[in-house]
């Protein structure tokens, strides 16, 4: 809030705040850098991260990185894409995942105290990228759920990429 005060924004709104700061940074901050090879010319990802201006409950601050080429846009529609940016819906995948394949459950600690056991943990990374390949697919074009706005679709649906719920064997099968 004292960013903002003494900026000269009348607001303790920090959702606006950070839009303005976030709009003030986009103004100089590029993600991608311009490469010319002869007479063309591109923007070539910089690998240039920046702050989020929120830090989250279990992770503190973080980076907010793009791989895509934002030169088209404003920086207050950057700002607007960077405060929506979160990583819940990859955490929620991981643990599902997790919870789901035997084959990468974490050790479980023995009885006697002795150390751990890998009983339910047969891991192959071979085995496990199949498995996850396979869950991957399954939870985006088979798997709905119901988000904020209420709408139960799957993550494909979302995206566009489907314009319907598939069914395991629509999967298996190439239906």
């Amino acid at each position: 809030m004292e960013w903002g005060f003494q900026s000269g924004y009348d607001t303790k709104n920090l959702r606006k705040l950070a839009k303005y700061y976030l709009t003030e940074v986009f103004s100089q901050h590029t993600f991608h850098e311009q490469v010319s090879e002869g007479k063309k010319t591109f923007n070539k990802y910089a690998n240039n991260p920046t702050e989020h201006p929120f830090a989250s409950k279990d992770k503190g601050f973080h980076l907010v990185d793009c791989t895509t080429d934002l030169s088209s846009y404003e920086p207050k529609d950057i700002a607007d894409m960077v405060l929506e940016v979160n990583d819940n819906a990859t955490n929620a995948f991981i643990q599902q995942m997790r919870r789901r394949l035997s084959i990468l459950e974490r050790p479980l600690m023995t009885a006697r105290g002795e150390g751990k056991s890998y009983i339910y943990a047969n891991f192959n990374p071979k085995y496990a990228q199949y498995a996850l390949t396979i869950l991957r697919t399954y939870f985006n074009f088979c798997l709905p759920y119901k988000s904020a706005d209420g709408k139960k679709l799957t993550p494909a649906q979302r995206l566009g990429i489907s314009d319907k719920v598939f069914e395991l064997n629509d999967i298996i099968y190439f239906r």
